[in-house]
């Protein structure tokens, strides 16, 4: 299994419907007192690291949804913004930046990838995301892999996985076409 970090992270499809994925986009930045818990937690990840930028810029979303894409922005923006205030106090943070820290939220906790890839560009080696279970990232050791149900994931996927996992691709792939 690979330790490399940060993974890149492809998304190819939500569960989260798009009706679903519009209303939250529209509401983003509008900040709830029912998630001040929620937030004030957000924000202690972020100033102490637990939550950083590289990983966030690291996803490609391919789903087609312009609300996903819009809500990945704004997820940027935010920590783009919140990562320079380590040492404040978290409330200090959260009163400047409520609409920011409420975009970063929509985008990491209220939306739900159905299927997806992480890919490793140091070793090559890629994992599914909702090829067994829907939604679960498959983290699995290449001895523990199922390859007929890897390579026919890689094969729907084909158009959307990027190409040194479709063609060389650990533990499995498709070979160059």
């Amino acid at each position: 299994m690979c330790k490399h970090h940060p993974l890149e992270a492809y998304f190819f499809k939500w569960e989260t419907t798009e009706d679903d994925l519009k209303i939250i986009a529209e509401q983003a930045g509008i900040p709830s007192r029912l998630l001040n818990q929620n937030y004030r937690h957000l924000v202690g990840q972020v100033l102490d690291k637990t939550i950083t930028l590289e990983p966030i810029r690291r996803v490609r979303d391919l789903t087609g949804s312009t609300s996903a894409q819009f809500l990945l922005g704004e997820a940027v923006e935010a920590l783009e913004q919140l990562i320079h205030h380590e040492g404040k106090p978290v409330e200090e943070v959260l009163a400047g930046f409520g609409p920011e820290v409420d975009a970063l939220y929509r985008y990491l906790n209220l939306l739900e990838v159905e299927e997806g890839l992480l890919s490793c560009t140091n070793c090559s080696r890629w994992y599914p995301i909702g090829s067994a279970v829907a939604t679960i990232p498959e983290m699995l050791p290449d001895n523990l892999r199922e390859k007929e149900r890897d390579l026919g994931f890689l094969k729907k996927w084909e158009k959307q996985v990027p190409k040194e996992a479709s063609e060389r691709g650990k533990p499995f792939n498709i070979g160059a076409s």
